[in-house]
């Protein structure tokens, strides 16, 4: 397996991996970026491509390309190993049977599941009204195989005999989401029959899940299902529920395609449904994505950040502001992220607008609006048909409506630019807005989303003491100051723990040799040795030798300074203890010892 990961690392660059899921900048030697696992607004995460490594200062979490892959998808090792070999090229002959891990199975259900649709799809003859409506839909061949649609028959468990005959247990099939167990427990069907499959894909391009539409002329028509009650209404689209591999509030339809364009084209345009992201796609704007059955949510919101701040709303939006699609656009704008929206003169939707007027499209993403600008417009024309004559009660119901949405931008700067353009447009003094303003309650945000996960970020003084072992190992011809180390001047066992070596190290061979150092920790603490001169090279970088010497010196006296301070306060204790006890003679001790202490520290200050 090693074998395998090492082939996998020399194929794939950290930068191109990451670069797929966060926007890096050069930073020196390094790169460095906004975390994606925790909050934050200065970017605290660094990459270094020689070392082919990652860490965040802000949450401490680090690693290399298999643990960003990790911690990115939310996945075990199998399938993160299983996600980049995909990328490399490398082929995987044989999975030890103990790695392979539910979530690899349901993976493999799906994606198996997907082909047999497609594969129905391409050459059933129960299929031929499928083919017909995607044609209808001016969908081509390369672009049907692209999206790799699909379609399920009416029979209600072909299926699950497909899968079944490759292996797969009914219990292991259901908790993919591809059947369902009957009423009476006894028995298993299909979940989707006569409808056209649209597979959903992660970031990777593996499918998680579906979305299948029925028939258009099935929708009007009854069945009975086993286990389920006759004539009962057909929804015209139902999802994969949610599985160990499928959260519907933590994916994108068509997202895997768009996020390098969206990148490309600093934008991404969100529509309604799966064919408009289709659609756009086939017609060369490929920068479209949609939810899944959900309004959007903050998992998806942080999805997009990644790739752009900027986002085109290609849908209908509603000015009272109380349906789904307003509360996504509310988060939207709390992220501080651009958002504008398409004005699409003809057809209903995207879809219909770029098969129609293609002319149209094209002038629509050229020219979005601010989505501030179309609440002004359609604010004043909701309250009054002339603009340019409102009475005072206009006035009154045209800042009603728009304060709101004002008090729900992210930034501060915004919110006054916005505030002065109401009271230039309105003729009301911004003074008053503001106050009106300072009154609107917004809802609150959900503690759980609020909380920031730097729960553990080192003290002031570990700082001080990793920035010292890291200063040793990347300049150890300056490292004789280890001889110096007192291993009780570091708080944490593992500094504590390769401040000894470091000291034995060069105790026995008169230099630091850093190889040596790295095999006496046995690989148990290798990302701490990353994470170190991670540290020397935000830290110091474009330092001169005069100035590394002088920091060795200085953090060395701050360390062995709070290291004398504690134990000159440890030693107060025992001298009230000793008083209580009236022991002189012990007394008389350890007064001598603070006594020395107290020069000691001293001899730091002034040092």
């Amino acid at each position: 397996m090693s074998s395998v990961i090492d082939e996998i690392k020399s194929k794939l660059d950290i930068i191109d991996v990451l670069s797929e899921y966060i926007q890096l900048k050069q930073a020196g030697a390094n790169f460095r970026a906004v975390c994606p696992f925790h909050r934050e607004k200065t970017p605290s995460f660094f990459i270094s491509p020689e070392r082919q490594i990652w860490h965040c200062f802000g949450c401490g979490k680090g690693g290399d390309i298999f643990g960003f892959i990790r911690e990115i998808e939310g996945v075990e090792f199998p399938e993160a190993l299983r996600i980049l070999a995909q990328r490399a090229g490398v082929k995987i002959e044989k999975y030890n049977q103990a790695e392979v891990s539910q979530k690899t199975k349901l993976q493999d259900i799906c994606s198996i599941s997907a082909k047999f649709y497609h594969k129905i799809l391409l050459e059933s003859s129960s299929a031929e009204k499928a083919r017909q409506y995607l044609k209808e839909r001016e969908l081509s061949q390369k672009t049907i195989a692209e999206f790799q649609l699909g379609f399920a028959p009416e029979k209600g468990n072909l299926l699950l005999e497909f899968l079944s005959k490759r292996g797969y247990k009914p219990a292991e099939i259901e908790a993919s989401g591809m059947i369902i167990k009957s009423t009476h427990q006894s028995s298993y069907y299909d979940r989707f029959r006569n409808r056209i499959m649209f597979p959903i894909f992660n970031l990777f391009g593996q499918v998680v899940g579906f979305t299948g539409r029925v028939m258009p002329a099935f929708a009007e028509a009854t069945v009975g299902r086993p286990g389920e009650e006759k004539n009962k209404e057909i929804a015209k689209y139902i999802n994969t529920p949610e599985t160990q591999i499928y959260s519907k509030s933590r994916v994108l339809y068509g997202l895997d395609k768009a996020k390098l364009e969206a990148k490309l084209q600093n934008s991404v345009i969100l529509v309604e449904g799966n064919m408009d992201v289709i659609a756009c796609h086939q017609f060369g704007t490929k920068n479209v994505v949609c939810t899944s059955g959900t309004a959007l949510t903050s998992e998806q919101i942080k999805l997009l950040k990644r790739y752009t701040p900027n986002i085109i709303l290609a849908f209908d939006v509603d000015l009272a502001g109380q349906n789904a699609t307003q509360r996504g656009i509310d988060l939207l704008l709390q992220e501080d992220l651009n958002v504008k929206i398409l004005n699409l003169l003809s057809g209903k939707d995207p879809d219909e607008c770029i098969r129609k007027t293609p002319e149209v499209w094209q002038k629509a993403i050229k020219e979005p609006l601010p989505i501030m600008e179309y609440y002004f417009s359609s604010a004043i024309a909701r309250v009054s048909p002339d603009s340019k004559t409102l009475s005072i009660e206009n006035k009154k119901q045209v800042s009603q409506i728009l304060l709101p949405f004002i008090a729900k931008l992210g930034s501060p700067v915004e919110q006054g630019l916005w505030v002065k353009k109401l009271s230039n447009d309105l003729d009301i003094s911004e003074t008053s807005l503001h106050d009106a303003l300072k009154k609107i309650k917004l809802p609150k945000k959900n503690k759980e989303e609020d909380k920031s996960e730097i729960n553990e970020k080192p003290s002031s003084e570990e700082q001080v003491g990793d920035m010292l072992l890291g200063l040793i190992l990347k300049y150890p011809e300056k490292g004789e100051i280890a001889s110096k180390l007192i291993f009780d001047m570091f708080i944490r066992p593992r500094a504590q723990t390769l401040a000894k070596i470091i000291k034995e190290c060069y105790i026995k061979n008169n230099k630091i040799e850093v190889d040596q150092i790295k095999e006496a920790l046995k690989d148990k603490d290798s990302e701490y040795i990353d994470f170190l001169f991670f540290l020397v090279e935000k830290e110091f970088a474009g330092q001169k030798d005069k100035e590394i010497e002088k920091e060795f010196n200085n953090l060395f006296r701050i360390l062995k300074k709070r290291h004398l301070e504690r134990r000159r306060e440890k030693v107060m204790l025992e001298l009230k203890e000793a008083e209580k006890n009236k022991d002189k003679e012990m007394v008389e001790k350890i007064i001598r010892e603070i006594t020395e202490l107290s020069h000691e520290i001293n001899i730091c200050d002034h040092s």
